[in-house]
């Protein structure tokens, strides 16, 4: 199998042109009316959204020298495809403001993509060099980013699905003993390709003997911990996670219903009847958490998950869902931010750490020292977990 982070010559230039169509599949049969959405939380407008891809690709590739002055970076060159640059930078623009700031048209923004990818295509570098390459598997990856967005997206405003986009299913969950060590994690020194910033430099890590599902947790087991009253019971919920429950008042996850005698799930536009042998999915970190506590166990470290994903062909991890893990989402030691500053930086300290790959994600997107990042309340995304403890 090709690796991804080590694509170039005309396996990039595909690559590209996939990321693309992606993009464009998730959203071309969508309305006028549909594209209009109003201001939410977790999503962005379809048009700015498709302009920022658009602004990014021709930002990173084709309008450098970059600096960074005055908390941003500046291009040397001026956008001559998409721009300006404070309506497009993520950076610049806040997230209210995308639905307040003028916006190109359906047809218009059609134009600006193809321009765009049409350069950057024609900017390839030949060979192999890491270096000359960074760009184009920047714009690469973040596309299959925005690509998966684009699905959450449409699930969260109920929307239908997108063409071809399915939850396995998963086996009943096995625990997996693993040998305690001082592990590795993240990206090797020695080896060659793209790497995202904050898997650079890697850190070690002391491991005790421990244990881990070999599978992510079902929906019939976290159904288990919902009829067992587990949401009414404070002790699985301290601190911050009994605040956020207070809150809610959610007695079950949010994207489920009782039907009957049984329960429901909404899939993006439609509820269907809970299939207990999908993974758990759209359960913030607390509900895992809560999960793991009602059960004896607790989420993995990253490290540990890391570990066991490179060191166990038994524990089945991509294609199903995101993974919460204990951990806040870090620098590793000696971390220095790559070119695209805002990648990492602005997100350490209040984001968690999530491993593994989501249906919805491009494959392209799984690696085992992939860092994913959100905040512990979000459910709106493609995310679950599996549960981990100390061997006894």
């Amino acid at each position: 199998m090709t690796d991804a982070r080590r694509l170039h010559g005309a396996d990039l230039a595909a690559a590209l042109q996939d990321a693309r169509a992606v993009t464009r599949a998730r959203v071309d049969d969508l309305s006028d009316e549909q594209w209009a959405m109003p201001l939410q939380q977790g999503v962005n407008p379809v048009a700015w959204e498709l302009a920022h891809l658009a602004w990014f690709g021709e930002f990173w590739i084709l309008r450098g020298p970059h600096q960074r002055v005055d908390g941003f970076v500046h291009a040397e060159r001026p956008a001559r495809i998409a721009g300006p640059d404070a309506h497009f930078d993520s950076a610049r623009l806040a997230h209210d403001q995308r639905w307040t700031t003028p916006m190109p048209s359906r047809a218009q923004v059609a134009d600006m993509l193809d321009a765009q990818l049409a350069a950057c295509l024609q900017a390839l570098p030949a060979g192999d060099d890491d270096a000359a390459l960074y760009f184009h598997r920047l714009a690469l990856f973040h596309e299959d980013m925005h690509g998966e967005a684009f699905a959450w997206m449409r699930s969260a405003l109920g929307y239908s699905a997108p063409a071809g986009v399915a939850l396995p299913r998963v086996q009943p969950a096995q625990p997996l003993q693993v040998a305690g060590s001082e592990v590795r994690i993240g990206w090797p020194p020695e080896r060659r390709g793209f790497a995202f910033d904050n898997e650079g430099a890697g850190t070690s890590a002391l491991l005790q003997d421990y244990e881990i599902d070999d599978a992510p947790v079902s929906a019939g087991q976290f159904l288990r911990f919902v009829e067992a009253g587990g949401y009414e019971q404070p002790d699985y919920w301290p601190g911050e996670a009994g605040r956020w429950r207070a809150a809610s008042g959610a007695p079950h996850p949010a994207r489920w219903r009782r039907a009957g005698t049984g329960w429901e799930l909404r899939w993006f536009d439609r509820w269907l009847p809970l299939d207990s042998e999908q993974p758990m999915i759209h359960v913030n970190a607390w509900e895992a958490e809560a999960y793991c506590r009602w059960a004896g166990r607790r989420l993995p470290r990253a490290a540990e998950w890391e570990h066991a994903a490179t060191s166990k062909p038994a524990l089945h991890w991509g294609r199903g869902v995101w993974e919460w893990t204990a951990d806040a989402f870090l620098p590793y030691p000696g971390f220095v931010p790559g070119p695209y500053h805002d990648y990492s930086v602005p997100w350490f300290g209040d984001h968690r750490e999530l491993r593994g790959g989501a249906f919805a994600a491009h494959p392209r997107m799984h690696d085992v020292r992939y860092r994913n990042f959100f905040q512990p309340q979000r459910s709106d995304v493609f995310v679950g977990f599996r549960t981990a403890a100390l061997q006894a």
